[in-house]
C-alpha cells in the first residue's frame, strides 16, 4: 500500500460535511497526512441559454463565491480547529471534473467524501457527485454514508 500524505475532502456545507470531516481527520491523524478541503461551485455559465443575462449570472456567481469563502472559513473553524495540517481550495466548474483535477494537481493520495450531500433540487440538477468521482477518479476514494452508519437520521421522503 502506498503512503498517504495528502487527503482531499470535498465539502458542500450540508449536514453531512461535518461527519465526513470527522472521518477524514481521523484518517489524517493516523497517517500524519495533510488535509485539503475543497468546495466547487457549479459553473453557472451552463445556464446561459435559459433567458438569463450573463451579467445576472456573473453577479450571482460572485455572490455565491463570497458566500462559499465565508462558509469555508466557518467550516474549518468548527471542524478542523484541532488539526493544523489543513488547506482549503474553492473553485468553480463541473464539480466532478474539478474535484478530480484538484486532487491530481495537489498530489492527493486519497479522497474521502460523503455519499450523500445536498438534497432535493440540487441532487436532481447535479446528480451524484460521489458516484461521478468514484467512477472517474484515478485516485482511491473512500465514501462515507452517514445515514447507513446511523450517524445522521435519515429524512422521511
Amino acid at each position: 500500500m502506498e503512503e498517504i500524505r495528502k487527503i482531499l475532502v470535498p465539502v458542500d456545507f450540508s449536514e453531512v460535511a461535518p461527519v465526513v470531516a470527522k472521518w477524514a481527520k481521523g484518517f489524517a491523524k493516523q497517517m500524519k497526512a495533510k488535509i485539503i478541503v475543497a468546495y466547487v461551485l457549479e459553473d453557472l455559465s451552463t445556464y446561459e441559454g435559459i433567458y438569463v443575462d450573463i451579467k445576472t449570472l456573473t453577479e450571482l456567481e460572485n455572490t455565491l463565491l463570497e458566500g462559499a469563502k465565508k462558509s469555508m472559513e466557518d467550516f474549518i473553524k468548527e471542524n478542523f480547529s484541532d488539526y493544523t495540517e489543513v488547506e482549503t481550495v474553492i473553485e468553480k466548474g463541473d464539480v466532478v471534473e474539478t474535484l478530480i483535477r484538484i486532487a491530481q494537481d495537489q498530489g492527493v493520495d486519497l479522497i474521502v467524501m460523503g455519499t450523500h450531500g445536498r438534497k432535493g433540487l440540487d441532487k436532481i440538477l447535479f446528480g451524484s457527485v460521489a458516484e461521478g468521482v468514484v467512477k472517474n477518479s484515478p485516485i482511491p476514494v473512500v465514501t462515507i454514508n452517514p445515514y447507513r452508519a446511523g450517524l445522521i437520521k435519515a429524512e422521511e421522503d
